[in-house]
């Protein structure tokens, strides 16, 4: 075979190829390389491509380091056992078109120079693209029935997985998108994993109409991901129920049509909290979350999901650095001021709990006037001589005007402990009554 300067080159090519054998093709140019390994721009294509198709035809499918020039093509091709394309480069447009992956797809530290194409390509084993590398348009609308890692991999054109399938787990760890990353209406029935992953330009998830983004029975793992431009990223009609965003800054990110996962009374969470683990969690870094989401809502006007992720944030505010020390630990969770916030005015979100908490204190110290005759009550010296005061109405007037904190009562108790009692209860009103009213404006006023 001819070299690139038109002399014979002797000898033959001693690239390792996967089965741990060189590949003894005859040199081709000063290297040593054989036509299918030199990275001549100008080396015959068709001559290429009547090796591949003679290689397809006795199911040997090992294309370990070959350089692809332009204009070679396996569409529609069939590759019935495993296909090694480690460290291969594809120096035109690699076409996959239609192609089918019946075991192992091993892209590993593939360089794709122009576009590649796996549009309706299916993989139906293991599909390796880790640290591939493509540097123009990557377009994956296929379906991925066994796992599909891109861990580490490179995209610096657009990243099309448009109405892409992923049956099994599907791993963009620590993946690059340099151009725009689109899944929209694409299917993850398996975990999703976009963990430390570098999102520079727009980026759309998105799902369709009964279908959600993203499996409701499988994670979507967001952790340490990085968004270049967070106002050109869409979270939309997506189940996050199971998603993980702990460490991501998701401030300014489009959340629209989101199903997040719920607590209990069914306000909206974060999987990084109710996520079952056998570690202690970060509660400041997942606070840090809260705090990020319910900024985002709302500067998007929406007063209720931001009050969810205020609870969040006040959770975790309540659960972090606890001491060490046992006692101190339950009596910090459990009946700090920012534990009776909780429980007294769900964190300033709900305006109904300080109301019952209101009426319940009247009622119970209207109660103890009632009951308790040490507390027993007598008309003020005011209107004449005192006399004993009898019946549930004018207990519950003293007790509505100590908790109100009003002057010019018309009863007084009997006995000392009755005075003190008043006091207490007039130190329990203006909280209860200030809780009811900052839970109402939060309410309203967003």
């Amino acid at each position: 075979m001819s070299s690139p300067e038109g002399d014979e080159v002797a000898g033959k090519c001693r690239v390792m190829m996967h089965d741990g054998k060189e590949c003894a093709r005859e040199a081709y140019d000063g290297a040593g390389l054989c036509i299918c390994h030199s990275g001549d721009t100008n080396k015959d294509a068709e001559a290429i491509q009547r090796e591949i198709n003679a290689m397809l035809a006795r199911k040997d499918y090992d294309f370990t380091g070959f350089v692809f020039p332009e204009g070679i093509s396996f569409r529609d091709a069939r590759f019935e056992g495993d296909a090694y394309f480690y460290r291969a480069t594809f120096q035109g447009e690699a076409s996959f078109v239609r192609a089918t992956f019946q075991d192992e797809a091993d892209f590993v530290a593939a360089t794709f120079q122009g576009e590649a194409s796996f549009y309706e390509a299916t993989f139906q084993g293991y599909a390796h693209f880790v640290g591939a590398r493509f540097q123009d348009k990557a377009a994956f609308r296929a379906t991925f029935q066994g796992p599909a890692s891109f861990l580490a991999a490179t995209f610096q054109g657009e990243a099309d997985f448009v109405a892409a399938t992923f049956q099994g787990e599907a791993g963009f760890h620590a993946a690059t998108f340099g151009g725009e990353a689109n899944f929209g209406w694409a299917t993850f029935q398996g975990e999703a994993s976009f963990g430390w992953a570098t999102f520079e330009g727009e980026v759309r998830f998105r799902g369709e109409g009964e279908v959600r983004l993203f499996s409701s029975e499988a994670e979507a793992d967001f952790r340490n991901a990085r968004f270049g431009q967070p106002e050109k990223v869409v979270f939309q009609h997506v189940f996050l129920g199971r998603a993980r965003f702990l460490d991501t800054d998701v401030r300014r990110v489009d959340f629209t049509d989101v199903q997040w996962a719920t607590r209990r009374g069914g306000h909206c969470a974060v999987w990084d909290e109710l996520a079952p683990e056998d570690v202690e969690k970060d509660y400041a870094l997942i606070g840090k979350l809260y705090r990020q989401l319910k900024h985002n809502y709302e500067e998007q006007r929406d007063p209720i999901t931001a009050g969810d992720f205020h609870i969040g944030e006040m959770q975790m505010r309540r659960l972090s650095n606890p001491p060490k020390n046992w006692l101190w630990r339950f009596l910090k969770r459990n009946l700090s001021f920012l534990a009776l916030y909780r429980w007294i005015s769900g964190y300033g979100e709900d305006y109904v709990r300080p109301l019952a908490w209101i009426v319940g204190v009247i009622l119970v110290f209207a109660a103890a006037f009632t009951l308790s005759p040490g507390r027993a009550l007598q008309s003020s010296a005011a209107s004449g001589t005192p006399e004993p005061v009898h019946g549930w109405w004018p207990r519950l007037l003293h007790s509505v005007m100590c908790f109100l904190w009003r002057g010019g009562r018309p009863f007084q108790p009997v006995h000392l402990v009755g005075h003190y009692v008043s006091v207490a209860e007039g130190i329990i009103g203006p909280p209860l009554i200030a809780m009811f009213v900052l839970a109402l404006n939060r309410r309203f006023k967003r």
